[in-house]
């Protein structure tokens, strides 16, 4: 019998063939073989990724703490059984009721009843519903008899069980009333007020138990004492919205209430705010000792506005100490010291109730941490997050109860984040949860696994398809942001990209690293006016014939986005490069500087010959974009929103017209056919892609009606909606084998549809993937080479690393390196030798990295 190190040496040398495996049986397959499905076939794959949306709540389930919860405003509740590495939705019963097309599921609160755990309720945002499960959230039931929305809209910002009743449940939210919003200045003006809704059985009946008139703020935490649950605490006001009311200007220019106190269950209510110690009134979280119920702490914060600008600039004048922070009270709220001051906006506390002595405090620029229960405080990482992320505001923050030092944070602008050493360090902790708006998408169609996304939410890359996303938020030193509304990979390099808003940046390395192209600044510098209107670039085109000819369209950022009507223009229109993106000039044409650039094609087989999309019509240029003119006939004055040229015949163009549907040329634009058969009345589209392998297959992404197909020219156009969560369908790429179509969604982040029902190969295989990757492996490049190529990566961590190449029998041909090297970004050369110097025939070879259990796969051809 073989000893058991033995059997496990078989397998470690048996894996480079099983991961190789997937590849071997991709190239024994034809692929002109393979078919599209039938529309009523075809699934799209939630790929839960990149991170985005609007993060809300954190919980734990008290029972199973590897058990936790997360709330997203587009994406609704999703749930984590493996302590917090992998999540799914979780939303059966909870109907969509919210974004584009009303189909996102709005949850902004969730909360674990400590009597039952299995008993969850969840708060939905403007629609001013409630939900309660009773099997831990896989299944909800609406629960809000009693509750309206009074004014224009109702968003559940809280919710608190009674510590020893199911029955006795507390909801607490906000109002917004937009005649409300005229009334009051600065940043009272706002029009958001407050309520506090009470039931007594388990949400079969609810009534208001407090709602500010005038003045008032929204109401989110509510806190009961154990020792008399008569006793209730409320917070009020958060750090994005302001209140409703009347305030002093110069001494007060904030605003807010403050905390709520009631003595007797909610029937009657005071005010803690200034005159017991707050000096700022927008408490975005309070947080009870868990064993002394006398102690409270608050985070207070506010967005600095205008109004508050000169009140703030007098307090560092006078070496005062800001009044945002962290408050604490020892005797019930009647008395708050401030025992962290700053001018920034804290929006989080969090007491760990395994040790409370230990709590964590958060901006979106900073965490604290305290070891004496909130009296005195660390600074512990400023700034703060996961590596290539920029990371918003710590909306919710929740300690793990069986580990202080591990803390996670649910992210006001999407994403979940973990910390296991005390706020040090973070990584992101949200594969499989999203609600990510996402504004465009490139992948490099014969490398279909990496796809870089610009989105609300930054810059984004997967290597695997979708399983894994990479933050690519590393701007230059020059540079404090980087944009975020437009990005494309070059079909030649799969590290070189570009993106742009009101910037234009490069990076050949995959996002690691980025250089400043171009900025608006070029241009006042020119002598044009800084008086430019919402400037944006969601239209990067690399010319497919010859990458060194680059197309960039500019236009008002709400008229790109939202296709809004009777938009502003920019002065700007078109750039050009010559270069790949290195180099930028305006185009000489003065008409196309005064319109809105929707969308640019540029004809497969002549760089110098593109179509560019505006409000007054299609343009075209045949000399590189330097001069356009208006394409005449049918579409003459029409608002054009999306272009596409045939690949195989450049003489047709299809087009989408606002609110119009989608016209045919077979003539190069000399006249125009509607094709609208199939297509919903009114609809917004905004993209149209061919199949590369097949021209009578097109697909178009709608804005409120989701993704068509056609396959038969555009004859006739079909939905393929099946297993879209949201049907706010903006961008699409597709890859070259017509196999796999990418969606990118306003409300649900990145879906995938592998259009012949086969799944999508993945060269970076991930092998045992526990939890998010500390290592990110490059394509080799050049790819083909002869006789040398280089391999980059890049490590997250100090770590111990093997690359092999292996042929496609899986024979070790050559180990590239085998030792320890310390983080960061790394390159090593293949010569085309084996191990014995001897050079390796020509044909496919891959290559593997292994860290820590960990393997990632690429293919690689040598030439010979």
């Amino acid at each position: 019998m073989r000893s058991k190190l033995a059997r496990e040496s078989v397998i470690i040398n048996f894996l480079p063939f099983l991961l190789l495996l997937p590849f071997l049986l991709l190239y024994a397959n034809d692929p002109a073989s393979l078919k599209i499905l039938d529309g009523n076939d075809l699934r799209w794959v939630r790929l839960g990724g990149p991170p985005g949306g609007t993060g809300y709540d954190i919980r734990y389930n008290f029972d199973n703490p590897n058990v936790w919860y997360v709330t997203d405003a587009h994406g609704g509740v999703h749930i984590s059984t493996d302590d917090g590495v992998t999540w799914k939705a979780s939303n059966t019963g909870i109907p969509g009721q919210s974004g584009t097309t009303g189909d996102a599921i709005g949850v902004f609160c969730l909360t674990v009843d400590p009597n039952d755990p299995q008993i969850i309720w969840a708060g939905t945002i403007d629609s001013g519903h409630l939900f309660r499960s009773t099997d831990g959230g896989q299944n909800w039931e609406e629960r809000d008899n009693g509750i309206y929305v009074k004014y224009d809209l109702l968003t559940f910002r809280g919710i608190t069980i009674d510590p020893y009743s199911s029955d006795i449940v507390y909801a607490m939210a906000e109002t917004t009333s937009e005649s409300a919003t005229e009334q009051g200045q600065g940043t009272w003006k706002s029009g958001t007020g407050g309520i506090v809704y009470k039931t007594n059985d388990a949400g079969e009946n609810w009534e208001i138990i407090w709602e500010g008139a005038m003045p008032s703020s929204l109401a989110r935490y509510l806190w009961i004492d154990p020792r008399d649950t008569n006793v209730l605490y409320v917070s009020t006001g958060i750090f994005d919205r302001g209140a409703v009311g009347d305030n002093d200007s110069i001494d007060d220019p904030f605003g807010g209430l403050g905390i709520l106190k009631s003595m007797d269950g909610g029937q009657t209510w005071k005010i803690l705010g200034k005159d017991n110690g707050l000096r700022n009134l927008y408490i975005g979280s309070l947080f009870m000792h868990p064993d002394n119920p006398d102690i409270l702490l608050a985070a207070a914060g506010h967005l600095h506005e205008p109004d508050t600008l000169p009140y703030l600039e007098s307090l560092r004048n006078d070496g005062k100490p800001g009044p945002m922070g962290i408050y604490r009270t020892i005797d019930g709220g009647e008395n708050w010291t401030q025992t962290l001051a700053s001018f920034e906006v804290f929006s989080s506390v969090e007491i760990s109730t395994s040790n409370p002595d230990f709590v964590y405090a958060g901006s979106d620029n900073s965490i604290y941490r305290s070891e004496d229960a909130g009296v005195t405080w660390t600074l512990v990482a400023s700034p703060w997050g996961p590596p290539g992320i920029s990371v918003g505001f710590p909306i919710d923050m929740q300690c793990d109860p069986n580990d202080v030092n591990r803390i996670f944070v649910n992210n006001y602008g999407g994403g979940n984040f973990l910390s296991e050493d005390g706020g040090q360090t973070w990584i992101n902790a949200s594969q499989g949860y999203t609600g990510a708006q996402i504004f465009d998408i490139s992948i490099v169609p014969t490398s279909p696994e990496r796809i870089y996304v610009a989105s609300f939410g930054g810059l984004w890359r997967s290597d695997n398809g979708g399983v894994n996303w990479q933050g690519l938020f590393n701007p230059p030193e020059n540079m404090n942001n980087l944009p975020s509304q437009g990005i494309a990979v070059d079909p030649t390099n799969i590290d070189h990209a570009l993106a742009a808003k009101f910037e234009i940046v490069e990076t050949f390395d995959g996002g690691a690293s980025w250089a400043e192209r171009w900025s608006m600044q070029d241009l006042i510098d020119q002598g044009v006016s800084q008086d430019i209107i919402s400037p944006a670039a969601p239209v990067i085109v690399f010319a497919p014939s010859d990458v060194s000819t680059v197309y960039v369209g500019f236009g008002n950022e709400n008229c790109l986005l939202y296709h809004e009507n009777d938009c502003e223009t920019t002065p700007i229109g078109i750039l050009l490069s010559n270069d790949g993106g290195t180099t930028w000039h305006l185009s000489g044409d003065n008409q196309i500087k005064q319109l809105n650039i929707f969308d640019i094609c540029v004809d497969y087989n002549d760089a110098s010959h593109a179509y560019a999309a505006t409000e007054t019509g299609l343009y075209m240029s045949s000399d590189a974009g330097e001069n356009w003119s208006i394409v005449s006939g049918d579409l003459e004055t029409k608002e054009i929103h999306a272009i596409a040229i045939n690949p195989s015949d450049p003489q047709e163009i299809f087009v989408s017209v606002h609110r119009d549907g989608i016209y045919r040329s077979t003539d190069g634009g000399g006249s125009w056919q509607h094709s609208i058969a199939g297509l919903e009345a009114n609809s917004s589209i905004h993209d149209i892609v061919f199949d590369p392998t097949n021209s009578d297959n097109i697909f178009a992404s709608d804005l409120y009606s989701g993704v068509y197909m056609s396959t038969d020219g555009g004859d006739m156009w079909t939905k393929i909606n099946e297993g879209l969560q949201s049907r706010a369908a903006r961008s699409l790429a597709i890859s070259a084998d017509g196999q796999h179509l990418y969606v990118g969604t306003n409300e649900d982040g990145v879906l995938r549809l592998d259009l012949s029902g086969n799944p999508l190969h993945i060269d970076s295989d991930i092998v045992n993937d526990s939890k998010p990757q500390d290592v990110f492996l490059a394509q080799n490049f050049p790819n083909p080479f002869n006789p040398s190529t280089t391999i980059s990566f890049e490590l997250l961590k100090d770590s111990e690393i093997t690359i092999s190449v292996y042929d496609v029998r899986g024979r070790l041909i050559r180990t590239l390196l085998n030792q320890s090297m310390a983080k960061g970004s790394k390159t090593i050369n293949w010569d085309g030798k084996d191990n014995a110097g001897n050079s390796a025939n020509g044909g496919i070879y891959f290559y593997i990295l292994q860290t820590d259990g960990l393997y990632q796969t690429k293919k690689m051809i040598l030439l010979k």
